[in-house]
């Protein structure tokens, strides 16, 4: 077991160094202490075995806490809530327990699940932002998968968003970028995926939703303007990763509304995948179809109004590999012709 695994282990166990060497002094013939702690996670010094096998069996008996993924940007427009809903979808498919969290104001999501309905759910105090400014309990706020509110309801669980979210950005208060964080820890154990839909900012309200994540997915529309800023997103990824969350990684870069046709679209994504090449895999592309905006003006979620077509199975091949735990498909460059066609290579 390398240092990061034991770090990972010790986080989902939810201890400090201190706690965790007082419990292994308790139960293996080891004296620990936060320093030999410290040597292991770093890798500085090799992990005993009996240490290993306590680490791995008192994770075994812990509950299964949910994979919280926060999908970011600070653009609109990139396909970040299309992106959402889908892999909801198709995680929810694959028989897995789904929540999805809105944390845009403008609340997108909320209204293609529920439209004139989500007057009813604000009024039955189920948003989030009754959760983050009311202090409610976040299991009060949940909408559960199937259930009618105003004769509209969601495939899976949803806690929906509304106007008045905006006003985080005027809350100042110790610690309340990780409120979100907070609130979502007694529910964690009764998810196997927790979906956040990020704001199109960097403000508090996409902090919050990077220090509860465990994982960032970035949608990047293939424009040369939208990939020249994933750098800003990134160095946003690292600020909380230094300052609230250091267990946030990012799962990868995902491109959206791909037009294998258009030369510029094929050189923007051989662009990221050269320049993330060190930094963050970029996933297989999002193909661009009408099929989304007729979804849209439905109130649909694409994959639901048209699950056989083949432009939304990257969401199911996505959400396959996070159930499995496999790295996320990935994109491959390609040559600057029209004849060749981007394909996805899963690493």
């Amino acid at each position: 077991m390398d240092g990061e695994t034991f770090r990972t282990l010790r986080r989902k166990l939810r201890r400090t160094q201190i706690e965790l060497a007082e419990e292994l002094n308790r139960h293996c013939r080891q004296t620990c202490d936060r320093a030999m702690l410290s040597r292991w996670e770093s890798g500085r010094d090799s992990i005993p075995g009996e240490v290993v096998n306590a680490m791995e069996a008192w994770t075994d008996r812990q509950p299964r806490d949910a994979r919280v993924f926060a999908l970011a940007n600070q653009k609109g427009g990139v396909g970040k809530t299309t992106s959402a809903l889908n892999l909801a979808y198709a995680l929810m498919q694959l028989e897995q327990r789904v929540l999805l969290l809105d944390l845009d104001p403008q609340a997108t999501a909320t209204s293609v699940l529920f439209g004139q309905a989500a007057t009813e759910l604000f009024r039955q105090r189920r948003t989030v932002a009754h959760v983050i400014l009311d202090d409610q309990a976040m299991a009060d706020a949940v909408t559960r998968g199937g259930e009618a509110v105003d004769g509209r309801s969601a495939p899976f669980d949803f806690v929906g968003s509304h106007i008045n979210l905006a006003g985080v950005d005027m809350r100042r208060e110790p610690g309340f970028d990780a409120a979100l964080q907070d609130s979502l820890e007694a529910l964690r154990s009764s998810y196997d995926f927790v979906i956040v839909d990020a704001p199109p900012n960097l403000g508090t309200l996409t902090w919050m939703a990077l220090g509860a994540a465990d994982l960032v997915i970035v949608p990047v529309q293939t424009e040369p303007y939208d990939a020249m800023g994933v750098s800003m997103i990134l160095e946003t990824v690292r600020k909380v990763q230094r300052r609230l969350n250091p267990g946030l990684r990012i799962a990868g870069i995902l491109p959206t509304r791909f037009s294998a046709n258009l030369v510029i679209d094929r050189e923007v994504l051989n662009h990221l995948v050269t320049a993330m090449a060190d930094i963050a895999p970029v996933i297989e592309p999002v193909p661009s179809s009408t099929i989304y905006s007729h979804a849209a003006w439905a109130s649909r979620i694409t994959l639901e109004a048209s699950p056989r077509s083949k432009v939304v199975q990257v969401y199911v091949r996505l959400a396959e590999a996070m159930v499995a735990g496999r790295p996320l498909p990935r994109a491959t460059q390609t040559a600057v012709s029209p004849e060749v066609p981007i394909r996805p290579e899963v690493a």
